[in-house]
């Protein structure tokens, strides 16, 4: 807390007391009121600054001890802002600059500079950590809610005179046929790596380790053929269900509108399931 200087006028008087004992008459006369009256300004001035610091008139105080400052120079009103500046106004700046005073003032007390030295660390370590932390990016104001999958789905729908059943079958579809072209193209490369086993190794012992990685890549390849196949397959079953039986319109509702532009329909074909792209111009 900020206090007012211990024989502030006391410790001032001393020099103005030496200053009168080795000068003439005439200059004592003329010389001795000055400082008595800056110190009594300041004495006058610190006082308020006081009264305004314990009735929470930070800002005040500080100005008011800096007035005092100014009619006589004294650490401990640099050791006070710094306290200020510091512990009530949050502005480290500042309480980094005077306490850096009060250090180099020859009036400084020993106890005094400890503290001012700890804060002074402890300033600087939180001014180091806020020049490092990056400034918070500006969030956007929400839009909306975001867009929902189903929505999209029930828009398209009803754009194009598909429910959405059919244009979830469409698509579970489209992914079952990209599954089983997955698998099939593993299953080749299965295949081949198995005819490759079988002439390096006869009798399946593998004298090379080229028939031994043959071998192994015969095996992962038929792993991942067998599971896309299986996902293709059920993927291809489950597009059906959504499409012909959940998507099974009355037979007097037009399947497409007569509109121009690409449309796209599931049919069935003699050996199964069959994507089928047109459209009218």
């Amino acid at each position: 807390m900020p206090s007012r200087p211990p024989g502030w006028s006391s410790l001032l008087l001393v020099p103005s007391l030496l200053a009168l004992l080795a000068s003439p008459a005439s200059a004592r006369q003329a010389d001795a009121p000055e400082p008595n009256a800056d110190v009594a300004v300041a004495e006058q001035k610190a006082a308020q600054a006081f009264e305004a610091y314990r009735d929470k008139r930070f800002a005040e105080a500080v100005a008011l001890y800096l007035d005092a400052y100014k009619a006589a120079p004294s650490a401990d009103v640099l050791y006070n802002v710094a306290r200020i500046y510091d512990a009530k106004l949050g502005d480290r700046p500042l309480a980094i600059s005077f306490y850096r005073r009060y250090i180099a003032d020859p009036g400084a007390v020993t106890d005094r500079i400890q503290i001012a030295n700890e804060r002074l660390v402890a300033l600087r370590d939180a001014e180091l950590a806020a020049s490092r932390s990056p400034a918070p990016e500006p969030v956007a104001p929400a839009a909306g809610p975001a867009p929902d999958a189903r929505a999209d789905t029930a828009s398209f729908a009803a754009d194009s005179g598909w429910r959405p059943a059919e244009v979830t079958g469409v698509i579970l579809g489209i992914t079952g046929v990209v599954a089983l072209g997955v698998g099939t193209g593993y299953g080749i490369a299965a295949m081949n790596e198995t005819e490759t086993v079988r002439d390096i190794c006869p009798d399946n012992v593998c004298s090379e380790q080229r028939g031994i990685h043959a071998a192994d890549s015969a095996s992962d390849h038929a792993t991942v053929s067998t599971i896309a196949f299986a996902s293709g397959g059920a993927l291809l079953a489950l597009g059906a269900v959504c499409y012909f039986w959940l998507g099974d319109r009355p037979s007097d509702a037009p399947r497409q509108t007569a509109s121009q532009g690409l449309q796209l329909a599931v049919g069935q074909r003699p050996g199964g399931l069959a994507l089928e792209l047109g459209g009218t111009w």
